[in-house]
């Protein structure tokens, strides 16, 4: 088994462990891609030989893009090619089946304001804007708390399974909603149960997979929101279609429970499979070895192990440009993204489309999601970030000029709704890109994408009440002009982001962090063997 392998050149493990800080780590995500030989020295933590840490193969910059199919790299060991494939086919779907109706529950409100909710409650001016209002509010109230009960070891197994099965009783009451002062309330709950969804997945995803292993990942757990998006379209569609009037209940309340049946399983699911941390209590389905081996990969990777909550880290947080570079860029892309899951009040505006297709074109957006979120992220591991960041950023800001302008042919305007789709593929780099530039302090990125979410919602919640407010739909000239604007502030800053974090790795910031943690380990394991030796003379002086 990889815990057992011996270390290179016949030293003992200690003296592994002692000279792993003088291995130079070199992954495509932090270096250009360039013709040297690979690699071939081992690098071992712990006495656990980690083959992801080496240099991978080089690869033509012509030809570098098929990588993005290679989720298992050659130059892995078996034992680690076994532990991906089992973190694939457990952590990775379960989290993506979390989102996926996550963005089930939020997609609906919208499909049900669309397919009779609005006459059958009198929902009237901006009420219908207030229900993301509400639900923002709960949101970013409990994000903080939730991200830093997440980065401890002991309770991140939990936190999303328990948040999940109390939204999914939330979900079924709100087949009885009856007014719009009860949807606030029903809205409010939603979003602070659904609070750990997004950026407690994430989280977890970044704390399994080493970052040149996570952007495809996050691309496809991030278009489960857009799958859930774009089936409920689908099932609001078809429960319009065949359930309005059954047992004396309109359409629209039967796609609640529709939500909640498919919901609770899978949140339940969440108490038996989640692993919380690779420094949580072993789970069931991950043996002992297969445990010190992902523990391994990701120290070696920078990524350090969990500590103490206090001064250090909020010091950590507010000394270094990173938190206000993430949530400058946060907040900037966050204000743009509303108006792109709003097509069907367009559609519904032409008066030339029945109820079914109302709910059915706009899933077009989402379908181009799906498609964007999965290859775009994928090209971020083996060119420089900044080009896939910049590709996706210039297409969504072509899309908002198409739209602003608006006298345009059918097509285009078509095209630049569905062309909306690439706001998916922006997530999955960006706080991906946060945890890796972050990646030496756990506390502190788990502070930082809690901060994140908690100050973007704080703006999201009345930014588009103002500047997206449904009485201006669907033209929202003055939506448009502000997300124009606010796109190029965000690719420039990512831009700047990245020239920041290449000097930090020429700084050696990462390899300091390693060392940090290295010679803490020394430090502990000379205090346990002295207390040791204490506790032995103890029991002799007394026998």
């Amino acid at each position: 088994m990889a815990s057992t392998q011996k270390p290179i050149d016949g030293n003992s493990p200690s003296k592994a462990n002692d000279e792993i800080t003088n291995v130079e780590i070199q992954r495509p995500s932090e270096h250009a891609i360039d013709d040297s030989p690979a690699a071939s020295l081992q690098v071992i933590k712990n006495g656990v030989v980690v083959s992801s840490a080496t240099k991978p193969p080089a690869r033509d910059l012509r030809t570098a893009w098929l990588y993005i199919f290679d989720w298992y790299p050659s130059h892995y060991s078996n034992e680690e090619k076994r532990l991906l494939k089992k973190q694939d086919r457990i952590i990775l779907p379960l989290i993506c089946l979390m989102y996926f109706i996550k963005w089930l529950d939020q997609s609906n409100i919208t499909n049900a304001y669309n397919s009779g909710m609005k006459e059958d409650l009198g929902i009237k001016g901006i009420q219908y804007n207030l229900f993301s209002t509400f639900y923002n509010v709960g949101y970013l109230i409990m994000e903080i708390p939730v991200m830093l009960v997440i980065s401890r070891p002991q309770f991140s197994r939990f936190v999303l399974p328990v948040c999940e099965t109390l939204w999914t009783i939330i979900t079924f009451v709100q087949c009885r909603n009856n007014s719009v002062p009860m949807i606030y309330g029903m809205r409010f709950l939603m979003g602070l149960l659904e609070t750990p969804a997004a950026t407690g997945s994430l989280y977890i995803l970044t704390s399994w997979y080493r970052s040149d292993e996570v952007f495809k990942r996050a691309g496809v757990w991030y278009i489960s929101s857009n799958i859930g998006a774009a089936f409920g379209g689908y099932m609001q569609a078809a429960a319009y279609k065949g359930l309005d009037g059954t047992l004396g209940m309109a359409g629209w309340r039967w796609v609640f429970i529709i939500d909640g049946v498919i919901s609770l399983p899978i949140a339940l699911s969440g108490f038996f499979l989640i692993p919380g941390l690779p420094t949580s209590p072993r789970i069931w389905w991950l043996k002992e070895e297969e445990q010190l081996l992902a523990q391994a990969r990701m120290q070696t990777d920078g990524v350090r192990k969990s500590r103490r909550i206090g001064k250090r880290m909020l010091k950590r947080v507010f000394t270094h440009w990173h938190f206000y570079f993430a949530i400058a860029l946060y907040v900037c892309f966050q204000l743009t993204t509303w108006v792109g899951g709003q097509m069907g009040l367009w559609v519904k505006s032409t008066k030339q489309y029945s109820v079914e297709l109302i709910n059915i074109l706009p899933t077009g957006t989402q379908l181009m999601a799906i498609v964007a979120g999965v290859l775009i992220p994928s090209f971020a591991m083996v060119y420089p970030i900044w080009m896939p960041f910049s590709f996706a950023a210039t297409v969504l800001l072509f899309c908002n000029i198409c739209l602003r302008v608006w006298n345009i042919p059918l097509g285009m305007k078509f095209a630049a709704w569905f062309l909306m789709g690439f706001n998916s593929c922006m997530t999955p780099m960006i706080f991906p890109f946060i945890h890796l530039i972050m990646k030496d302090d756990n506390e502190a990125r788990a502070f930082t994408t809690g901060a994140m979410m908690t100050i973007g919602w704080a703006f999201f919640s009345w930014y588009n009440v103002v500047v997206f407010p449904v009485t201006e739909s669907p033209r929202f000239a003055r939506g448009f002009t502000a997300s124009i604007c606010l796109i190029t502030i965000y690719m420039s800053l990512f831009i700047v982001g990245y020239i920041f974090w290449q000097r930090d790795i020429r700084n050696g910031l990462y390899k300091r962090a390693i060392e940090e943690e290295e010679n803490e380990e020394a430090l502990d394991r000379k205090i346990e063997e002295e207390d040791a030796k204490i506790e032995s003379i103890h029991l002799e002086e007394k026998k």
